[in-house]
């Protein structure tokens, strides 16, 4: 049996528009759907594309074909999770790669577990609100208290009240996130904290005797708690910036080591060091930092200590356990680590 990610792309397209016909109109086990011809022509689509989508969804216990007779819903939740609804809460993606493609491996996932995913993008500044409300997710508080999802995965945690809301509703929330704080009792914890440590040590063992760390801004240091010196910059242009201020340094008071979770900071200031010293760079920081295993930056310097974070293994970690959560296997909420690892 072939599933959903398996399919050819517009059998899959067929095959959600199915599921959704069947949800939308509240059909039971043992409702007649309409002929084939007028499947083609409400949802577009060839008599093989719709013969395709109709046994897939046959081989899944969903539809039953009676000879001579029609097309029936044989169980409306067939397949298990068939017709389950998530929905994914993102913050806003301007200038992050991570981001995206975390979302895209959580929507991969939530697709071959058959369940339709209805993603929001968070519209305010997260460095203003790192803790949004709903409202800040145009339609999600709407699909929550409608209950047109049955849970959420959410890459930020949203403000206590609407936690508290969250929690009413019955909906469950799975969170994807660092440990900066006191995360949801769902979820996965990135450990960022353990990162920063195992990080500055493997600077200290490289010779490095100066070593600062790099954070997106002054709530994120507090939040972490470390004991290193710091300087703030979000994003590829907060990269620019904290190079400008290295090389306004005195030489001796410049750091020779550096520590940073993020890589789209230290890809900014990478460039900036390197391009403002041209033909010759003199000072060149040794840098601990992350590589996506999906996307393998490629930082121009060879003073590098990389360590490696897998986007899809955490997304599908989180997806399972919010599934495990709807499936009615993990009544209680749990929360899972991920540790970054070395690249030897």
């Amino acid at each position: 049996m072939k599933s959903l990610s398996e399919l050819p792309r517009r059998v899959e397209s067929a095959r959600n528009a199915l599921i959704t016909y069947i949800h939308d109109n509240g059909l039971k086990s043992g409702d007649r759907l309409p002929p084939y011809a007028r499947l083609r022509s409400e949802f577009g689509f060839g008599s093989q594309t719709i013969a395709a989508a109709v046994d897939s969804l046959c081989n899944l216990g969903m539809l039953e074909v009676r000879d001579k007779v029609g097309l029936f819903v044989a169980d409306p939740n067939g397949g298990h999770l068939t017709g389950r609804t998530v929905a994914v809460a993102i913050r806003k993606l301007a200038g992050s790669a991570y981001a995206a493609t975390l979302a895209g491996f959580i929507q991969k996932r939530l697709n071959e577990e058959n369940c339709r995913c209805l993603t929001f993008f968070q519209t305010t500044d997260p460095e203003e609100s790192p803790f949004p409300a709903l409202s800040e997710f145009p339609g999600l508080e709407q699909a929550v208290f409608e209950h047109r999802c049955d849970g959420i995965i959410t890459l930020c945690q949203f403000a206590t009240a609407d936690q508290q809301r969250l929690e009413n509703s019955g909906i469950p929330c799975c969170f994807i996130g660092d440990d900066d704080h006191e995360s949801m009792p769902l979820g996965v914890v990135i450990e960022v904290k353990r990162f920063i440590r195992d990080a500055q040590e493997a600077l200290k063992k490289s010779g490095c005797s100066k070593i600062i760390q790099l954070c997106a801004s002054r709530e994120q240091l507090l939040l972490r708690g470390g004991t290193l010196p710091a300087l703030v910059g979000s994003s590829y242009s907060g990269g620019v910036g904290i190079a400008r201020q290295l090389l306004s340094m005195p030489p001796e008071e410049r750091p020779d080591g550096i520590v940073s979770d993020d890589d789209t900071i230290v890809s900014g200031m990478l460039s900036e060091l390197i391009s403002s010293q041209l033909p010759q760079v003199l000072y060149l920081p040794r840098i601990a930092t992350i590589i996506h295993t999906e996307l393998q930056e490629k930082y121009p310097s060879d003073r590098m200590i990389l360590f490696q974070q897998d986007i899809e293994k955490y997304a599908a970690l989180a997806v399972e356990l919010l599934l495990d959560v709807l499936r009615g296997g993990n009544p209680v909420p749990k929360q899972l680590s991920y540790r970054f690892e070395p690249v030897e």
